[in-house]
């Protein structure tokens, strides 16, 4: 990796690679060793379904590194990665200890060679390659850097961060021995030597190397999220643009066409977005770090690369209008959608998006009218019930996207059907609507305003968003009672404050003038309003904990109405 004063130098290598050809010390100033069970399982599981699917390469985001000024233990230091690093060394050190038990030595010795330890030929010492914070690495070295046989692994963890690191061993020896034992034992260390060259060779990184007088810490502060998005988009169009080969130009201009017409969403990282939720709606499920790769995959040659291309060029104006109420391609559709998509922009629901997607492309304008307006109130009762992000129903929007993109599903009945298991039905609807707190404002006006309409009998209440900036919400009990509280106490506020059953609407006047009153104060203006739901509440006699549960009920059975679950 050449590097020069004053430029940033990079590599696309294996992360076992970039162990194996360094000196990497993680400085005093970094955080500790912080990734949880979760974290350690999802990368063994996500390089066992890459191994076992034979895949070429699996990317794992972006390393920095930033030349050391003789830093203890190493060479370069570790502004973003350690974690990755970290985890990678203790499966690598987790596959050492198992032929170590096997007593293969010329193995075990290879491993702690290339990846574990270094010789310092200054003072003809054993180094480790990686160095944690000065928290960590004493653990980190006894614990798992030595072997099994050692003394040294006797050692207790005393930090949270030590138990992180045992429960990590822990569990990288578990995978290493659920990946050989399907496997006679004649083939066992060949299984766990293509592990080893997975890890040294596919499993990628994009090596970032600062030197000495750039501020890496300011530069990479936000890598661990914009880093990888970056580079994964640029790893893509640099594979789309291989595989066009004669016909670049055509695929430059696809490409940039693309880039201008989303970034024209002003959404920060919005192009990496939309490739991931493009690649859902042809492909099915894919997380984030999977988006290159797969595409990758379906891309193979000048044929499959244009035709992505123009499939991307294409989706990038449905994506934009999903997110445009006033897009030219709503011209050609039943003025409803426009409303609906105006209530989805204020709702914000992006793991809907790629379902949002395929219906724009695939359904005729009515289907996607109806559905459109199914969105509108499945999205209330994922924000309500919980779940919209959940594992299962990211997946089943996703394999949803994707049937629509084949034609499987063309209308809204099939659509309704394919998800009905996944969505709250009305008896969890009302019951999580019934103890819910709204941390958002604008969430909060949304509801009450939907709530309101339907309470009047008006039709279509789901559509109206919150464009109204004279509407204020008013917590009829405050956050922080006083003496105009009596009854209530600190604890209960702080529980109840943000209970929807405390919530009304008023004009922006009225809410400055009440402020930290008390319910005998407020109820006249309360009263006086021109919000039924809010007189409602201002015709009680007084106001508390029983008084709000008793409206949360109320509204609860009017949300079941306002946002059913059909069409």
């Amino acid at each position: 990796m050449s590097t020069t004063r004053g430029t940033i130098g990079f590599e696309h290598v294996g992360i076992g690679t970039a162990l194996s050809h360094n000196r990497l010390a993680v400085p005093p100033n970094q955080r500790d060793y912080s990734w949880e069970d979760r974290h350690v399982l999802a990368l063994f599981q996500d390089l066992s379904k890459a191994i076992d699917a034979s895949k070429s390469a699996y990317f794992l985001g972006t390393i920095v590194l930033t030349g050391a000024k003789a830093t203890k233990g190493g060479d370069l230091e570790v502004a973003d990665g350690q974690q990755r690093l970290a985890t990678s060394t203790i499966l690598l050190a987790a596959v050492r200890d198992y032929l170590h038990a096997r007593k293969d030595d010329m193995l075990v010795n290879s491993i702690e060679t290339d990846f574990l330890f270094t010789i310092v030929r200054e003072t003809r010492q054993r180094s480790p390659r990686l160095t944690l914070n000065v928290n960590d690495h004493a653990f980190f070295e006894k614990r798992i850097l030595s072997r099994p046989d050692s003394p040294d692994r006797k050692v207790e963890p005393k930090k949270e961060s030590h138990q992180r690191i045992e429960r990590a061993a822990v569990l990288a020896e578990e995978h290493v021995k659920n990946v050989v034992s399907p496997h006679a034992d004649k083939n066992k260390v060949e299984v766990l030597n293509k592990w080893i060259r997975f890890i040294e060779e596919a499993a990628q990184v994009i090596l970032l190397r600062v030197p000495d007088d750039m501020n890496a810490y300011v530069m990479f502060e936000t890598l661990n999220d914009r880093g990888l998005r970056t580079s994964q988009a640029d790893l893509l169009k640099n594979w789309l643009f291989s595989q066009a080969d004669d016909r670049l130009p055509e695929a430059q201009q696809k490409w940039s066409a693309t880039v201008g017409c989303i970034e024209s969403l002003g959404m920060e990282d919005v192009l990496i977005t939309y490739l991931r939720h493009l690649t859902i709606s042809l492909y099915g499920h894919t997380i984030e770090r999977e988006v290159y790769e797969k595409i990758r995959d379906k891309t193979n040659g000048q044929g499959p690369a244009l035709s992505f291309l123009e499939e991307m060029e294409i989706g990038a104006n449905d994506y934009v209008a999903i997110l445009t109420p006033n897009h030219t391609k709503w011209n050609q559709y039943h003025k409803n959608i426009l409303k609906s998509i105006g209530a989805l922009v204020e709702l914000r629901p992006t793991p809907l998006r790629p379902l949002m997607l395929s219906v724009s492309r695939k359904f005729p304008p009515k289907e996607a009218e109806i559905t459109f307006r199914m969105f509108v109130r499945w999205t209330v009762r994922f924000l309500i019930s919980g779940g919209m992000r959940s594992g299962a129903t990211e997946e089943a929007y996703a394999e949803a996207a994707r049937k629509i993109t084949a034609g499987d599903i063309t209308k809204a009945s099939e659509l309704l059907q394919a998800m009905k298991d996944q969505l709250p039905t009305d008896r969890e609807f009302e019951a999580a609507f019934s103890t819910a707190r709204v941390s958002q404002n604008y969430l909060a006006r949304y509801y009450l305003r939907a709530l309101e309409l339907r309470c009047k009998g008006q039709p279509d209440p789901e559509w109206i968003p919150n464009d109204d900036v004279v509407i204020n919400l008013e917590h009829i009990l405050p956050e922080n009672p006083d003496q105009n509280w009596p009854a209530i106490d600190a604890e209960s506020a702080g529980a109840y404050y943000k209970r929807i059953g405390n919530l009304v609407l008023l004009q922006a006047t009225k809410n400055s003038l009440i402020g930290n009153s008390g319910f005998n104060q407020k109820r006249a203006v309360l009263q006086a309003s021109a919000y039924e739901l809010t007189k409602e509440a201002g015709r009680k006699k007084n106001w508390g904990i029983s008084e709000i549960n008793e409206r949360q009920q109320r509204l609860a059975r009017l949300a079941v109405d306002t946002w059913p679950l059909g069409f």
